[in-house]
């Protein structure tokens, strides 16, 4: 039961999807070219679908010659139905044209398989093979390959395919894969088996059809097995036929003598996979009369594995691949390959998932390694990336005046247009460069300064910001902020809130050259309070803030521990002490004459204090 298939010419891939839609992308442009939804595709949706070509013919017009004008195939795409209808996409025409069923039984669809020369053929739920006539809409033939046994279950056809040969018969050979694959010969309405291929335990097995010449061989694979089996199912005059007119339908007793074969038939070859196969691909050619094999396998777990294999004998060691493919972004995310298809041109045409897009690619296998990564997509890094370095160059195209100033206070010169010669040696732009004050002018410094500063801030470089922002000069702060373009603010201004919580240095630093953005680009703040400026300025108050409210007990607290320093030191050294004041007793006139007055006067003011007295005492008498 395919679900996927690529178109004969690989130009095509289609797939049906879970909710019953068909869908067709084209290769070459990664377009999904077409979706159609069939009716009733939930109820009975498409379970299966083959890639065939019909022949279209125009039908006369009344009152013209009656012929028929035949015209080059087209393409379509036969969907089996689990109602048993099965409807031809056409390609071209983006409808259904013709829907093929069965009056009398309505079982579902397993497997369909076509076939240039034998035409199409399909496998119901029931085990009957039917052989359609695509023109009459009309089941030509109907063959039944059911077998008896007791296992009911595993008895159900999976996957049918046609078998080509070269044989002058008008018989036709299928294989058929239910729990164990056989070779089915079909002539008129007989059935017979010709050949046991072995087991398949899984309830879908994967059948591919290689052929070259006179031979054909047979890969098979299933949904649960690492492991893809490689047949050799040419036919030859013995499996032709009878022509003496027996009966050739067996019976059942020959049919289970069949199954019960002492013989155990061996594949040709066994080939390795990583994980159960999804899709495979085969192709064959001859080179110096020697069959090159070809043979691609997508897995479930993501990855294709191809083959490069001469057919020069059976062997029994299973097969590793050639190499092992895979697609992955630059970010180490793997893409998973869902397809795989070898085309005639000799190289692999791959399909896989980026996103919600499925992408087609044709690469050439890599056969000198065992692993070819194919690094494709990009990355969320690199699209910023891109997007940055679109941003520049818009800027620098924008730029077009570029003033070159010489040293030592020389004369500008200037260029008008991109492009334009300007005779400045290089010894006079390396001195340029310099961010040495004493040496040069201070225009050219500040402006050298200001460059060097927008690197350091574009690129994120911190000991290039660090070497400017560390000059704590406020002249030289204001010179450089004022030249700087406003959408570098932000960036300092994250800076300079980094700086503010280092050391004291730093912060001390940090504040000459806040100040200086806060006099040159005070509107431009204003105009952008709700950027990322207020977040970094907001940072920047929080930090200052913080360090003013513990400035206060950290004085204390340095006071405290001087204060203790000092006396404990001064305990265990003995210090003479000065005295505070020092009294000299020696004598000179002036002050015995100051002495004198100060008798003279304490004497009268005792003999006042005894008139007084006296008079008091008189007056008490009295």
């Amino acid at each position: 039961m395919a679900e996927t298939a690529f178109s004969e010419d690989g130009k095509y891939y289609s797939a049906i999807s879970q909710d019953g839609r068909l869908r067709i992308w084209d290769t070459e442009t990664n377009v999904l070219k077409q979706e159609y939804t069939p009716d009733l595709h939930l109820s009975s949706p498409p379970c299966c679908l083959q890639w065939i070509a019909v022949a279209s013919t125009v039908s006369p017009q009344k009152g013209s010659r009656r012929k028929s004008v035949s015209e080059p195939e087209t393409q379509c795409i036969a969907l089996g139905t689990s109602s048993g209808k099965i409807l031809l996409y056409s390609i071209s025409q983006a409808k259904v044209e013709t829907v093929l069923k069965d009056d009398k039984k309505n079982y579902k669809i397993q497997s369909l398989d076509w076939h240039r020369k034998y035409g199409l053929f399909s496998c119901s739920n029931d085990n009957y093979i039917q052989e359609w006539d695509i023109q009459k809409s009309t089941i030509r033939n109907k063959y039944n390959i059911n077998i008896a046994t007791n296992n009911k279950q595993g008895n159900k056809v999976s996957a049918i395919r046609i078998v080509p040969h070269n044989q002058n018969t008008p018989a036709k050979y299928i294989i058929a894969a239910s729990w164990q694959v056989r070779l089915w010969r079909l002539h008129d309405t007989d059935v017979s088996v010709i050949k046991c291929l072995g087991h398949n335990a899984a309830p879908r097995a994967l059948l591919t059809i290689a052929q070259l010449n006179k031979s054909c061989w047979l890969i098979e694979g299933s949904q649960t097995e690492r492991l893809l089996s490689f047949w050799d199912v040419t036919i030859t005059e013995e499996h032709l036929p009878q022509t003496n007119g027996e009966d050739t339908l067996p019976t059942k007793r020959q049919r289970k003598k069949s199954i019960s074969a002492p013989l155990i038939p061996t594949p040709t070859y066994n080939f390795v996979l990583e994980d159960a196969p999804r899709i495979i691909d085969v192709e064959l050619k001859s080179e110096d009369n020697v069959n090159k094999l070809s043979l691609a396998a997508a897995t479930r777990s993501g990855v294709v594995h191809y083959y490069g294999h001469m057919l020069n004998g059976a062997s029994s060691k299973p097969i590793k691949p050639s190499v092992t493919i895979q697609v992955t972004t630059e970010d180490a995310k793997p893409l998973p390959l869902q397809c795989c298809k070898l085309p005639t041109t000799g190289d692999l045409l791959l399909g896989y998932n980026n996103g919600p897009t499925l992408l087609f690619e044709k690469i050439t296998p890599d056969l000198k390694t065992k692993t070819q990564v194919l690094i494709r997509g990009e990355s969320k890094s690199k699209s910023k990336a891109n997007q940055s370095n679109e941003i520049n160059k818009v800027r620098s195209e924008k730029q077009n005046d570029v003033t070159y100033v010489e040293p030592m206070g020389g004369v500008s010169r200037k260029r008008p247009t991109v492009g334009g010669k300007v005779e400045v040696s290089m010894e006079a732009r390396l001195e340029n460069l310099t961010v040495d004050v004493k040496s040069r002018s201070k225009s050219a410094v500040n402006q050298n300064m200001t460059k060097l500063l927008m690197q350091g801030l574009r690129s994120n470089d911190k000991d290039m910001v660090l070497s400017v922002l560390q000059r704590d000069e406020t002249g030289v702060a204001q010179r450089t902020v004022g030249a700087l373009p406003p959408d570098h603010v932000p960036l300092l201004l994250q800076q300079l809130s980094d700086m503010a919580a280092c050391r004291t240095v730093q912060c001390a630093a940090a504040c000459t050259w806040l100040s200086a953005v806060l006099k040159c680009h005070s509107a431009l703040l204003l105009a952008t309070l709700n950027s990322n400026s207020s977040d970094h300025l907001a940072r920047l108050l929080a930090i200052f803030t913080h360090r003013r409210s513990h400035l206060c007990q950290l004085l204390n607290l340095k006071g405290r521990l001087d204060l203790t320093i000092s006396q404990r030191s001064s305990s265990d050294e003995i210090v003479e002490q000065q005295p505070v004041l020092e009294y000299n007793d020696s004598s000179s006139d002036e002050e015995m004459e100051i002495d004198r007055y100060q008798s003279g006067s304490e004497h009268s003011w005792e003999d006042d204090d005894g008139e007084s007295q006296a008079s008091h005492s008189d007056q008490s008498d009295d």
